[in-house]
């Protein structure tokens, strides 16, 4: 099942019969029912959780989507915009996840955002990376060994924050990521894999 009726079918499965997105936390065996790739995506500072499927993938640029079609868009892993979430990230100039993943080093990140009347405001962050340590961290009940990497940007009157935790592997399986200065920093979670 594919694109957007794969999320929309998700949603009825997961809640039949109320508003989709925002919902009580099923369980790890209600989301590997419905045998497709998840991510929970919470917003810092609420109780929101929402739970997306991918509905596109292509040249490195996944999309994700709840059921009532607000998104999320990673460009090589990497949260680079969205929509329907209030204050939307439009574009962004992000790292790859290969830097992310080494922990050393520096880079330039842009953001562009939506302001109240609808004008397109960018910012531009000087970022440096640095590994944390080694971390076991537990997503919706399952315990994953990873290597905690913690990114730094600071641009004149703000600074903010990215974390990401990789497996050995090398898979991204949690990050927390600034989805714009309004919305704030959103952590995403890989739940169920391909």
């Amino acid at each position: 099942m594919g694109g957007l009726r794969s999320a929309q079918a998700f949603g009825k499965a997961l809640w039949p019969g109320k508003a989709a997105g925002v919902a009580p936390a099923p369980s790890r065996a209600d989301l590997e029912a419905f045998k497709a790739p998840i991510i929970l995506v919470e917003q810092a500072g609420t109780d929101a959780r929402l739970y997306l499927v991918p509905v596109s993938n292509a040249g490195g640029v996944e999309v994700w989507s709840t059921s009532d079609q607000r998104t999320m868009t990673f460009r090589n892993g990497v949260l680079a915009e969205t929509r329907g979430m209030g204050a939307d990230l439009m574009q962004s100039a992000t790292p790859n996840l290969a830097q992310l993943r080494a922990g050393a080093g520096n880079h330039v990140r842009t953001y562009d955002i939506l302001d109240g009347g609808d004008q397109m405001v960018r910012s531009r962050y000087d970022c440096a990376l640095t590994v944390a340590g080694v971390e076991t961290i537990t997503v919706v009940g399952r315990q994953h060994a990873t290597r905690h990497v913690i990114e730094t940007c600071r641009a004149e009157s703000h600074e903010f924050t990215n974390e990401y935790w990789f497996e050995s592997s090398g898979k991204l399986r949690k990050s927390k990521e600034l989805a714009g200065p309004r919305v704030g920093a959103v952590t995403v979670s890989r739940v169920i894999d391909n």
